[in-house]
């Protein structure tokens, strides 16, 4: 079955101002299943499924805040108005994948263990902060302070984390679990630590096809928070040999498995590259801006994904399991330096997109 695009908001744009590469809304990828799909996979376009077992639906993912959560319901409510959301998988507990979960708080709302313990690493309120202080920043060109300012505030512009509270899922398990919904199996297995510490897929065998979460993004670069790279290759490993038509990755166009192996492939290509580097005793700043910059980079095909400069985060983590010294600032205040290092990185790099993220007006 071609993926069929059913009904959407009709934006011209993306979120960030971008020239949208597919168009956003509600897709039909196999009988009774969908994708609620979010052109062009940048920050917080994430990618929502919806599976329809005749009498009740599985929702896979909420949205980074309320209303574009309440917008994705309303785009679903022709399916949803016959077969009611009866359970939500979270297939990680980044935001942008779990902060609509209180809409559902009266329903079952499974995820792994290791998601479920990683709920609050991150607050509303501090993203809230981030976004009205950029502003602010966007004055203090101090140790690339403007250009953090304004990063943040851009990436959290579209969103609004007003009146949000983290809720939980209320149905944890390890390894694998297998609901069935009005006789459709829907196979969820735990394949993290990877891009977070409790990354799952899930698997509808039936129906042939996939939700990936975000172990794999397409035509958008990766980041890897948690680490190490090898069970997160080895998830990619087994999303690339299930039995399945379509895959739905947590950001980016709809996929199939030579999407997968691209993506193995770019894990390969910088764990080498970095790797090398960090044994010459180079830091990750440094050992990440040669490798993106470099000709070989050049040659590949995610030399034009979206938002290279995540590279930075996923080196920090990589050197990190490779046991090398890294003078961090501990906790909270660590990320937010990494995320100045990384936006210093993007303004830097004049092909990196969106654009809005390293241009100030």
């Amino acid at each position: 079955m071609i993926p069929t695009w059913l009904s959407g908001p009709g934006r011209a744009l993306t979120r960030f101002g971008e020239t949208p590469a597919f168009t956003e809304g509600l897709y039909r990828i196999a009988p009774d299943t969908y994708a609620w799909m979010v052109p062009n996979g940048s920050w917080g376009e994430t990618n929502i499924g919806l599976i329809d077992c005749g009498g009740a639906s599985v929702l896979i993912d909420t949205c980074w805040d309320l209303r574009y959560t309440r917008e994705m319901l309303a785009g679903v409510a022709d399916i949803t108005g016959h077969s009611p959301i009866e359970a939500v998988i979270n297939t990680h507990a980044d935001g942008d994948h779990c902060w609509g979960n209180q809409l559902f708080q009266d329903r079952p709302i499974y995820a792994t263990q290791a998601c479920i313990h990683q709920m609050h690493h991150m607050h509303p309120r501090s993203l809230s902060a981030l976004k009205h202080g950029g502003t602010l920043m966007r004055y203090l060109p101090l140790a690339g302070l403007h250009q953090f300012g304004h990063y943040m505030h851009e990436m959290f512009k579209p969103y609004d984390f007003g009146g949000i509270t983290i809720t939980d899922p209320n149905q944890g398990f390890s390894r694998h679990k297998t609901l069935t919904i009005r006789s459709v199996d829907i196979v969820i297995t735990e394949v993290g630590p990877g891009h977070t510490d409790g990354d799952a897929i899930v698997h509808v065998p039936s129906r042939r096809v996939a939700y990936a979460g975000d172990i794999l993004f397409v035509g958008v670069t990766p980041v890897m928070w948690s680490g190490p790279i090898e069970p997160l290759v080895a998830g990619l490993s087994l999303l690339q040999s299930l039995d399945v038509d379509v895959i739905v990755p947590g950001h980016g166009p709809l996929a199939t498995a030579p999407d997968v192996q691209t993506v193995i492939d770019y894990w390969h290509f910088v764990h080498e590259a970095l790797h090398r580097r960090c044994q010459q005793g180079m830091p990750p700043a440094q050992a990440t801006r040669e490798v993106i910059c470099s000709a070989d980079f050049a040659r590949h095909p995610w030399a034009h994904w979206d938002s290279p400069e995540r590279l930075l985060t996923s080196a920090y983590t990589l050197y990190r399991h490779w046991g090398a010294r890294l003078h961090s600032l501990p906790g909270k205040l660590g990320v937010m330096n990494l995320m100045r290092q990384q936006a210093m990185l993007a303004f830097s790099l004049p092909q990196a997109s969106p654009r809005v993220m390293r241009h100030m007006r």
